[in-house]
């Protein structure tokens, strides 16, 4: 079943519908731990479950208080499983088996020979104690067996709890082991249990979406490796010394064989992993995801409680979600779509790491999810090379290591919640809560659109007529562009403004893998890109259409990227101009074109993202320029902003030009689609914004919105959060002195008769 995802709601926190919850198969780490005793790590265990049914795979030290923290209760589950007999795996048996027939539920244990014995002797010395506390409820244990079936297997066997089917194997270790794969709804996940290589296991997890196994061979930070035998893919060490478990080598290619979506590691001892050591050597075989697992981490196709963890080991960045959390069709604002449905996909479809920051109150703003610090203000426009000499001696913060953000970092930034219309601000496309953001002096002669923000980031090419062009961020139009350094008539040095950063210098810095089966791995982001493009221009809405349906690499879950995942992949090293190539690594596959003004070029890509500008704020989508960034001026055709420029086009309608700049608008623009991420789907949206369309679920261009529930004005309904009926200046998303030109009574409240039905006018 595909997007698997979208049993997410998204409300004022998430959380999983029980509807959706019961089609979900979870894998829970319970105990990730070893023999060696490790405060932060139970033992190895493994809780499986879908809707009423809970199965415990292995039963180590600590299962008990982990089980509890997790609020199941022995008396409740399904099953009790063991892939072999060590003590780690089966410690606290006895006292959960006693606590599953305490309960009323039929239950089952199944495991390698012995496990027969094992409860057995349980029984038979613990019978007097069990029969007293069943005695409490007036039950015995002669009533209580009849309800469990215990059985040994030798590996090969299926068996069916509840609606999960079990398939297993044996696989090789110093004792007898079975790893089990787990089926439901579509959904799989296997544990292996203690092994070395196997044969058979990857035949057993072909195209699992969780792999959790044996963690050997990891490289400590203290320079040793749990299994000095590498790269043996089966082989038995020279030494003469039986092996017990994995080494990353045998373990990764595995996982490749299998292809497995996400190769799990478990079994840790109490030693630091050298996590970034240790994923190198798993890359050289399996360039999937991997997750290092903890206790209590939560694993489905829903949502990945591993992300916190598996970001800040496998990633080198993470990319903030646009904001844009409304939904649209080719011209207005439209109930959420169901998947199957017109203008489903799109970018309000997916969240992914919704933005979070910290003001530290000392003039800098930490965010949370890239791991950057920020200048909180932006000081005076100033040359680029003013810039470039004044932040060698900032200090701020206590700080002395801040730079100029690159185009990516900067870009980090912007929130497609902003709204523009032409060269008037309305809404910022920045968290104005935490980043200050000027508009431009109207009273100077510039439009209020002139504030933007320039990078670091020096186009390789040249604008215009031959322009030495810096890139800038427009965080009030919402926008990427070149902007010349130097006056085109004057030859002045043009100013502008700057923001400051520091912190995590690999932000930004791609690192792609081909997979060898059309796709292209980042594994700075952990996205995983379509190689070839589409070869085609064609309209949003059948981009969004054409992501949505395709099948590639074995995936059926591919996107059309947001306006910043898409942005992440251009190379700004590179240019038609310069490298004869799109801005993109030549990794991927581009298509060329011949462009309007008859020359080779490249394509501009689609985004899932609306930009909110002019007359019909909600006809225009974003794209992304890999090829040059073409207007039409005084007739002749030009590169006007650069090729990794971010514009938008009309969703439908006809080629033409127009703007200040004569932007080439195409209207039909080529798609490269993009996978994986810490992804949630919208199954709703948030209540407070309800009121704001039609009940009916239908969408499309003629989709009908719905009557305000307060007042017929957009305006209003648009800002006012608490119902009343007007925008108080707290809920007024904008520049304080447009809320005074609007409060035209000054009583702090703008209302419907003092509401604004177009841009608002500069003031002289």
């Amino acid at each position: 079943m595909k997007k698997i995802l979208a049993g997410l709601f998204i409300l004022s926190a998430i959380f999983v519908g029980s509807a959706n919850a019961e089609k979900l198969l979870t894998a829970t780490i319970v105990g990730s731990g070893s023999p060696l005793f490790n405060e932060n790590r139970a033992s190895a265990s493994v809780l499986i479950s879908a809707g009423d049914t809970q199965i415990l795979v292995d039963m180590g030290n600590g299962t008990q208080a982990n089980l509890n923290k997790l609020g199941v209760k022995a008396r409740h589950l399904s099953a009790l499983l063991f892939t072999h007999h060590h003590l780690d795996h089966n410690e606290e048996f006895v006292p959960i088996f006693i606590g599953s027939l305490m309960g009323q539920k039929k239950f089952t244990i199944v495991g390698p020979p012995n496990t027969v014995k094992l409860t057995e002797v349980s029984l038979d010395l613990y019978k007097e104690d069990i029969e007293y506390r069943l005695s409490k409820t007036q039950r015995t244990l002669a009533e209580r067996q009849k309800n469990f079936t215990v059985k040994d297997i030798k590996g090969g066997e299926t068996l069916e709890i509840g609606d999960i089917h079990i398939s297993t194997i044996e696989v090789p270790h110093t004792i007898h082991t079975v790893a089990y794969r787990f089926d439901y709804h579509g959904q799989s996940v296997v544990i292996t249990g203690d092994l070395t290589y196997s044969d058979k296991l990857p035949t057993l997890a072909h195209n699992a979406d969780f792999m959790i196994m044996d963690s050997g061979g990891m490289i400590m930070k203290d320079g040793r490796n749990r299994n000095n035998a590498k790269k043996m893919s089966g082989k038995e060490p020279k030494n003469g010394r039986v092996r017990a478990h994995l080494d990353l080598a045998d373990s990764s290619l595995m996982a490749k064989k299998a292809n497995v979506k996400n190769l799990v590691y478990t079994h840790f001892n109490s030693s630091v992993v050298d996590t970034e050591a240790s994923l190198q050597e798993i890359q050289k075989n399996y360039t999937g995801h991997v997750i290092f697992s903890e206790d209590l981490m939560v694993l489905n196709k829903a949502h990945n409680n591993a992300s916190n963890m598996s970001k800040k080991l496998n990633h080198s960045y993470e990319i903030v979600d646009t904001g844009q959390k409304k939904f649209y069709s080719n011209n207005a604002t439209i109930a959420l779509p169901k998947e199957g449905e017109a203008f489903f996909g799109q970018d309000a479809t997916y969240t992914i790491n919704d933005p979070s920051y910290t003001d530290n109150n000392d003039g800098t703003i930490s965010d949370n999810v890239t791991g950057l610090m920020w200048q909180k203000s932006l000081g005076e426009k100033l040359t680029y090379e003013n810039a470039l000499q004044k932040v060698k001696s900032i200090k701020l913060a206590g700080y002395n290591d801040w730079r100029i953000a690159n185009v990516k970092e900067l870009y980090s930034l912007i929130q497609f919640s902003g709204t523009v219309k032409g060269e008037s601000a309305l809404t910022p496309f920045i968290d104005t809560k935490y980043f200050e953001q000027p508009l431009g002096d109207t009273s100077k002669g510039e439009r209020e659109i002139d504030a933007q923000v320039w990078a670091s980031t020096e186009y390789v090419g040249k604008t215009m007529n031959k322009d030495d062009t810096v890139f800038g961020v427009n965080f009030v139009d919402g926008r990427i562009k070149g902007y010349p350094k130097y006056n085109p008539r004057t030859q002045e040095p043009n100013k502008m403004y700057f923001r400051l950063v520091r912190g995590n210098t690999d932000y930004g810095q791609n690192k792609f893998v081909d997979n060898g089966d059309g796709t292209i791995t980042d594994t700075a982001t952990g996205l995983m890109w379509q190689k070839a493009d589409n070869k085609a221009g064609i309209t949003w809405q059948d981009a969004l259409t054409y992501a949505e349906n395709l099948t590639l690499g074995g995936y059926d879950d591919w996107r059309l990227p947001n306006a910043k995942e898409l942005q992440s992949i251009v190379d700004y090293t590179r240019s038609p101009e310069t490298s004869d190539s799109a801005a993109i690594d030549p990794i991927f596959q581009t298509s060329s074109i011949k462009n309007e003004a008859g020359k080779n070029d490249y394509p501009y890509y689609w985004t899932s993202t609306t930009h909110l500008d002019g007359k019909v704020p909600e006809g225009n989508a974003i794209y992304v320029a890999f090829g040059e960034a073409l207007g039409k001026m005084r007739g002749n055709i030009m590169d006007v902003h650069g090729a990794g420029s971010q514009r938008s086009d009309p969703k439908t309608g006809e080629a033409m030009s127009r703007g200040p700049q004569g932007d080439m608008i195409r209207v039909k623009n080529y798609v490269r689609s993009v996978r994986g991420g810490e992804v949630v789907i919208a199954t709703r949206i948030e209540a407070e914004k309800m009121s704001q369309y039609s009940v009916s679920p239908s969408v499309g261009n003629n989709a009908k919105k719905a009557s305000p529930s307060s007042v017929n004005n957009r305006f209003i309904n648009r800002l006012d959060k608490n119902g009343d009926s007007k925008v108080s200046s707290a809920e007024f998303n904008g520049p304080v002195n447009h809320f005074k030109q609007f409060d035209k009574n000054n009583d702090g409240f703008i209302t419907a008769d003092e509401a604004p039905t177009g841009p608002p006018k500069p003031r002289n």
